[in-house]
């Protein structure tokens, strides 16, 4: 009886929504007409006498309600519901955790990166750089989980120094070999949590563990680290090391309702590795002193202070290569722009366009790094 009377509602709203329209207004096919139906109806049940108010204000602003925005929508409605919102494959799997945190000092450390990844990559997205809707839209995300990421990784780079006697600042405990499940937490509630960012964040764990096997072999003031240094490792890390980059980059696909672009996500992780490579050019010394991750470090520790400069030098210029054929592949007007970017910031790789030896790269005289590591075991 009840599934009687369903029907006759719905075909009450029907007559009433057909004989609505004369002969300037076309009839949408049989199919949209159920939808409408059904939409109309549930309203109707849901608001009662405001329904075609809230109809007219509907119309009214359909054309701020792109597809990005009602997804998002959903997904913010699906996420502040208080009854069983049903079943979401990708939260069933990850665990009820503790709290997905951000410090200050995160947010801190993140904003230049930030910055960066706004007027690097969301040109990759059609958005603009330039826009206060399309940033303020995205950034405090982007920014949650960049400086998630950042605390993390401050954490990871604390403990890379062997602990002195007396050391007056507190270290946090070093991280679980995979870190990320809080962060999995929020983003598979909100329904961004898709398998190619999930690959990501694996990505990311495997480069602290690198980072932190690197290091130690670095730091060791009595062993020869050229045995206990894989340049493979090396260059894996180096891969893996802008891994907080390609996250926020999924994450605004996520947040906006498409798939990733993989061709897109190919050149710009050739463009992150000469970035990265710039950074540790230019932070070497501080690097060494801290005994955080540093390729030119680890060359130097594999071929020794004459060969590894002569060895990085060609390792880069093999990456130049990639970047510059990779840049050819995007679409030309892209290309133009991110080129643009580049002359603009004087981004590490700028020049790297033109292929091997376009660059402008500055390789810093080495350290003795070893003698470096005596004088920090006899200040313990």
């Amino acid at each position: 009886m009840e599934q009687l009377r369903a029907l006759q509602r719905k075909n009450a709203v029907l007559i009433a929504l057909q004989s609505s329209w004369d002969a300037d207004h076309l009839a949408p096919a049989v199919e949209e007409q159920t939808l409408l139906v059904e939409t109309l109806q549930a309203l109707a049940e849901k608001f009662g006498s405001t329904m075609p108010e809230r109809v007219a204000l509907l119309c009214r602003s359909a054309t701020l309600l792109e597809d990005a925005s009602l997804m998002a929508i959903l997904a913010a409605a699906d996420f502040c519901r208080v009854a069983d919102p049903g079943p979401n494959p990708v939260a069933e799997i990850v665990p009820s955790l503790t709290p997905c945190c951000v410090t200050i000092e995160g947010v801190d450390l993140a904003q230049s990166a930030l910055e960066d990844f706004v007027c690097s990559y969301f040109m990759f997205h059609g958005l603009s750089e330039s826009s206060p809707r399309d940033i303020f839209k995205h950034l405090p995300f982007l920014g949650f989980m960049e400086g998630h990421l950042y605390g993390l990784d401050q954490v990871n780079e604390d403990n890379l120094l062997p602990a002195m006697v007396g050391e007056l600042w507190h270290r946090e405990p070093p991280l679980r070999e995979d870190p990320f499940g809080p962060l999995r937490q929020v983003l598979a509630e909100r329904r961004w949590l898709t398998p190619r960012l999930e690959l990501e964040l694996k990505g990311g764990s495997r480069f602290w563990l690198l980072e932190r096997k690197l290091c130690a072999a670095l730091a060791d003031p009595e062993s020869e680290p050229a045995p206990l240094i894989d340049r493979g490792d090396v260059e894996a890390a180096l891969r893996l090391k802008s891994f907080d980059y390609r996250a926020m980059n999924l994450l605004l696909y996520a947040m906006r309702g498409e798939e990733h672009n993989e061709e897109h996500m190919e050149f710009l992780a050739t463009s992150e590795v000469l970035v990265e490579l710039g950074d540790d050019l230019t932070d070497y010394a501080e690097d060494a002193e801290k005994n955080s991750f540093n390729v030119y470090r680890c060359f130097l520790a594999i071929y020794g202070p004459d060969e590894g400069p002569l060895e990085l030098s060609r390792y880069i210029q093999a990456l130049e290569s990639k970047y510059a054929a990779a840049l050819k592949r995007l679409e030309p007007s892209l290309a133009e722009r991110w080129l643009q970017r580049g002359e603009a910031s004087l981004r590490h790789g700028a020049g790297s366009e033109r292929g091997a030896g376009g660059g402008s790269w500055e390789i810093p005289s080495p350290i003795d790094e070893r003698a470096l590591r005596r004088e920090r075991t006899a200040e313990r």
